[in-house]
């Protein structure tokens, strides 16, 4: 059954029923059919497994029921951050473009985003959203709203940057699970004399971190410590010490990068982590290439069905909580929401009214089913009160390496599709067993205080988001050319490093560091 949150109450549908008006004979809670259809230019990233087309099915079912023609602009994720970018710099976004929360402080203040402030009360759905979601407040921009941000009905799977490996390799060679980040080693290094062309440790540039800050974000957290947030901030929000801290300066930090070096000096660790994309790393990791990763749990049960392929005992499963040094056992798991993702609306864009009220539909009740589970009758039955997905439909893809990803791709539904509020409960049908073995395991490591969902951020002021910019821009600079050097370069820890820290502090690590906390402070 669909949950209560999020969906619209009666009056809610009243009140958008008497702001849409019905002036003339309309499609179900849409605009009225002779007018000419709104065209809207729509901008996200296209994650690899669930490539995104305008021939999703529930686009001419949106064009149906609203009379809103999505043109899709879907980018290659490994790309969407740099596009992005340049788009909002140039002031040339489409109508509609998915954003950070990071993208959002920055540029508000350039009048690139359209306000949403004096239209809220023409926003029924969104408003309800905001009741039910306080931590959206986070995303106020000096008391403004600009975005409209992903939220999360019901989460079929709990995933994270979890050790994973090929545990059907380890029983080939009678290795021993490892237990810690020093077991890992070992193991890893016999897997490498087991196969000496391969590159045991595969990783990526991923969701706008390039591919060193989502190498060390991992392992720098399991070590005691961390280095970015999610927009790529030098600062990590610490849940045991309850702020944030400038990772590189803490001693579990050296420790994390000389583990780093190790794996990267015996060719333990894939040499192209730094500039790997998405795509590359899943083909690595789904050919027999590299045998291990901490990354996104859930991806294991795509590279399993490709493995099974050649191998029915190839497997990759979730390893128990590793201890680094000092006896620490931590891991980083996704949220189960989106909230710091959001869609922003082109400052410019013609008739901004009509535009937001489609955009307030797809937070409603009918807006959340079509864009999560696709269309009633074709896809999925509502019965008793109860909803359930089509089998018949659910069976095509069912050979599929992702028949969750595919089945929603094939529709154009949920985060990486055209949900705002999405349920994700269509996914259970279409779910690989080891996704809900290791959504389990991983709520168990929450229950057991190991492991830490990702943090929002707080907003800034407007004399922080330009101090921050300042000081980021130059700190960013100065890390992005020097800290691989630490991994790949033997003996320079030793030489250089603490030069290196002195360095960042005097390119404003520190201040950084302060800002994030007195704007936590403020919410707490």
């Amino acid at each position: 059954m669909i949950s209560k949150k999020g969906v619209l109450t009666v009056c809610s549908v009243l009140v958008l029923t008497s702001v849409l008006g019905c002036s003339s004979p309309s499609s179900e809670g849409g605009e009225a059919k002779s007018d000419k259809p709104l065209v809207l230019t729509w901008m996200r990233y296209e994650n690899p497994t669930q490539p995104f087309s305008a021939s999703a099915e529930i686009i001419p079912e949106i064009l149906k029921r609203k009379n809103v023609q999505l043109q899709i602009q879907a980018i290659p994720q490994n790309s969407y951050d740099d596009k992005k970018k340049t788009l909002i710099a140039t002031n040339k976004i489409p109508d509609v473009i998915l954003v950070k929360q990071d993208d959002i402080s920055s540029f508000s203040d350039s009048g690139v985003f359209l306000d949403l402030t004096p239209y809220l009360d023409q926003l029924p759905n969104f408003k309800q959203l905001l009741q039910e979601y306080p931590e959206i407040g986070k995303n106020q921009i000096d008391g403004k709203w600009y975005g409209f941000p992903l939220a999360q009905n019901f989460a079929a799977s709990q995933s994270g940057q979890v050790p994973m490996i090929r545990v059907d390799l380890l029983k080939k060679w009678n290795l021993p699970t490892p237990t810690t980040y020093d077991e890992l080693y070992l193991v890893l290094k016999k897997l490498k004399e087991a196969y000496p062309e391969a590159f045991p440790f595969a990783s990526r540039a991923a969701n706008g971190l390039t591919g060193t800050e989502n190498l060390i974000n991992p392992i720098a957290f399991a070590f005691g410590s961390g280095y970015t947030n999610a927009t790529g901030a030098k600062v990590y929000f610490d849940p045991v010490l309850k702020q944030y801290k400038f990772g590189p300066a803490m001693p579990e930090f050296k420790e994390a990068i000389a583990y780093l070096h190790k794996l990267y000096k015996e060719k333990l660790l894939d040499p192209d982590y730094a500039t790997s994309t998405s795509q590359v790393w899943q083909e690595k990791l789904s050919s027999g290439k590299s045998f291990y990763y901490q990354d996104n749990t859930g991806l294991g049960a795509n590279f399993n069905a490709t493995l099974r392929k050649k191998d029915p005992e190839a497997r990759f499963d979730m390893l128990p909580m590793l201890a680094a040094g000092k006896g620490v056992k931590r891991v980083l798991l996704y949220r189960l929401d989106h909230l710091q993702e959001s869609y922003v609306v082109n400052a410019r864009v013609k008739e901004p009214e009509k535009v937001l009220r489609f955009i307030d539909w797809l937070y409603s009740e009918e807006g959340m089913r079509l864009t999560s589970w696709g269309i009633e009758g074709q896809h999925y039955s509502h019965e008793n009160g109860k909803y359930q997905i089509s089998e018949s439909f659910v069976s095509r893809f069912k050979d599929k390496a992702d028949p969750a990803g595919a089945m929603k791709s094939t529709l154009g539904t949920g985060y990486n599709g055209l949900a705002l509020l999405a349920d994700d409960q269509p996914n259970l049908a279409a779910q690989a067993k080891e996704m809900q073995e290791w959504t389990e395991k991983n709520n168990q490591f929450l229950s057991n205080g190991y492991a830490f969902r990702m943090a929002y951020d707080p907003s800034f002021t407007k004399d922080e988001r330009e101090k921050l910019k300042q000081l980021r821009t130059q700190l960013d600079a100065y890390l992005t050319q020097n800290m691989d050097k630490f991994i790949m370069i033997d003996g320079l820890l030793d030489e250089e490093w603490d030069s290196f820290i002195k360095q960042c502090k005097d390119k404003g690590a520190e201040e950084i560091e302060h800002i994030f906390n007195t704007a936590l402070a403020r919410v707490k």
